[in-house]
């Protein structure tokens, strides 16, 4: 039975464990069915509850909703993939050029900051398979929220917070990716850092743009993208 914490609502407490199993443990995979009957067993909740905490995580785009086919966790695809890391390259790598060339001491302080509690968690947390460690999620958010925080535009960092929102299925399974490519993320972190407190602008936004676009190779060899929507065939049904 799901339990809540504090003052937290039955659907919230459902929504915060549905969402942990598509993000974090991958006990949930992209395109997989999800039946309200069985949630409901699970974690010992009415369906109205179920449904309202699986409406909560379509508006988050990791559900999907359709009127004949019922719900689904949100496949992975190709097109996505594609049009997300064209939006990141063109929207975020701006926003870094422009903080990097107005950000001030404050804002480096920031970005010091970020990087440093980011390289103080653990991607995964012990287990088999190891759960990707949602404090190092968070804390991944942050640092790049920070390296674009000076930029000096509030629309431009509005489109990269709805980008980041987004993109949060595709980071978390590139997460689990990485495990299989051995990916370095931290030494990438380390030279965005690095590039930005030295105040060179091409050099950060290169080194961006190789981390977003590092980000698509690992998902495309993943076997989770689906060509048409649908959901890959690595999915439950």
């Amino acid at each position: 039975m799901v339990k809540r914490a504090g003052g937290e609502s039955l659907a919230v407490a459902v929504y915060e464990q549905v969402r942990s199993a598509i993000l974090n443990s991958g006990e949930l995979l992209p395109g997989q069915r999800l039946k309200p009957a069985d949630l409901s067993g699970r974690y010992g909740v009415s369906l109205s509850v179920v449904r309202e905490a699986l409406g909560m995580l379509a508006a988050k785009g990791l559900v999907r909703i359709d009127r004949n086919r019922g719900f689904h966790v949100t496949p992975l695809t190709e097109e996505t993939l594609a049009d997300l890391t064209e939006a990141r390259l063109i929207n975020e790598g701006a926003a870094v050029r422009l903080s990097v060339q107005r950000g001030d001491v404050s804002w480096e302080s920031e970005v010091l900051a970020a990087h440093h509690r980011l390289a103080s968690q653990p991607l995964f947390l012990p287990g088999d398979p190891p759960p990707r460690n949602e404090e190092w999620a968070q804390a991944h958010i942050d640092f790049h929220h920070a390296l674009i925080k000076a930029c000096g535009n509030p629309i431009l960092l509005d489109i990269c917070a709805r980008l980041t929102d987004t993109a949060e299925l595709y980071r978390a399974w590139s997460a689990a990716g990485t495990r299989q490519v051995h990916r370095d993320v931290a030494a990438e972190h380390r030279g965005l850092l690095e590039a930005a407190l030295a105040r060179d602008a091409d050099l950060a936004v290169a080194r961006f743009e190789a981390h977003v676009t590092r980000t698509g190779q690992v998902l495309a060899s993943s076997g989770l993208l689906a060509a048409d929507g649908e959901p890959a065939s690595g999915a439950a049904s």
